[in-house]
């Protein structure tokens, strides 16, 4: 529009169409002319720049917001691009150091494994305790059919000991004399069967000429509870006393019989045998735990060469 008017040429071409057209049609105004024409001219040219200008800046407008717009698809992709990359590294991570403790956790079970392979097949501990039941029950009643044999001979022989039953202040004592012996036993129930519980046996010892013994001082009390609490009886002769008729020194005869008991129990919650003695071989309590297997007949023999002061294996379990 503003280039229109400046053309002569555009202005002929005009006059010509306009002679030859129809009559009918309105004349065109005329091209602007006279002084008020370079105005015209000069805003149109002004109108034109500033379109230019308003088309140049939306472009420049459109360009940074579609910068911006690239930019920011750039930066969430590659903030998208780093959180896969730190979740990847982390699942790394976690799945090595869960192999690491598979690792151990299979290699501790890979020990136990070898070591059991080394080892003879065994059973469980159900069937363990059901054996160890079975045999505590059956050598528990062979040994009370042989302690109970055993009673029958001594109340028959009336036996003397090969060697006296000792105590801590006694220093020279005769060989003892056994008799009044008895044996029995008792049965319980465990997990619904009978089986036998105790076996004891009971006698009494004398030695065959009275035991003496001397003390001092506070030796005196010592023995006196010990014979008390052993049920073993005493006399007791003062030797010397002091200024306030206490006795500083005496002495104890031992001539009365003495009951000696050897009990047997039975522990199937933790098989065992508990064997506990009462003046049995020596003057005072004794006691000692064997396992299942260990005690037998052979065992309750032992035991009874105990009672007879000989020689025998049993005196080296005994706790006193």
């Amino acid at each position: 529009m503003a280039n229109d008017p400046r053309n002569p040429q555009n202005q002929a071409g005009r006059g010509a169409a306009g002679a030859g057209a129809r009559d009918d049609k309105k004349p065109a105004p005329a091209s602007p002319s006279g002084p008020n024409a370079p105005d015209f001219l000069a805003g149109l040219d002004a109108f034109s720049r500033k379109i230019d200008e308003e088309q140049k800046a939306y472009e420049r407008a459109e360009a940074e917001r579609r910068r911006r717009e690239e930019e920011e698809v750039r930066r969430r992709a590659e903030a998208e691009r780093l959180r896969q990359a730190q979740a990847l590294e982390l699942a790394k991570r976690k799945a090595e150091a869960e192999k690491q403790s598979e690792g151990r956790r299979f290699a501790a079970l890979d020990m136990l494994r070898k070591q059991a392979a080394t080892r003879p097949p065994g059973e469980d501990t159900a069937s363990r305790r059901a054996a160890a039941k079975a045999l505590i029950h059956r050598n528990l009643l062979s040994a009370m059919h042989y302690l109970a044999e055993f009673a029958k001979e001594l109340n028959a022989v009336l036996p003397t000991t090969e060697s006296t039953y000792g105590f801590l202040f006694l220093r020279e004592a005769s060989p003892m004399v056994l008799s009044s012996a008895f044996a029995d036993y008792r049965l319980r129930k465990v997990d619904g069967d009978e089986v036998c519980d105790q076996v004891f046996l009971t006698y009494h010892a004398r030695y065959a000429q009275p035991a003496v013994m001397d003390v001092a001082g506070p030796d005196i009390e010592y023995c006196r509870r010990s014979f008390a609490l052993a049920s073993v009886p005493f006399e007791f002769s003062p030797l010397k006393k002091n200024d306030f008729g206490q006795p500083v020194s005496g002495r104890f005869s031992l001539s009365g019989e003495i009951p000696c008991e050897v009990h047997i129990r039975a522990d199937y919650d933790a098989p065992a045998v508990l064997i506990e003695l009462l003046n049995f071989g020596s003057i005072g309590a004794g006691r000692c735990r064997l396992a299942p297997e260990a005690f037998n007949e052979r065992f309750a023999d032992e035991i009874a060469k105990h009672a007879l002061g000989s020689q025998n294996e049993f005196a080296k379990f005994v706790t006193r």
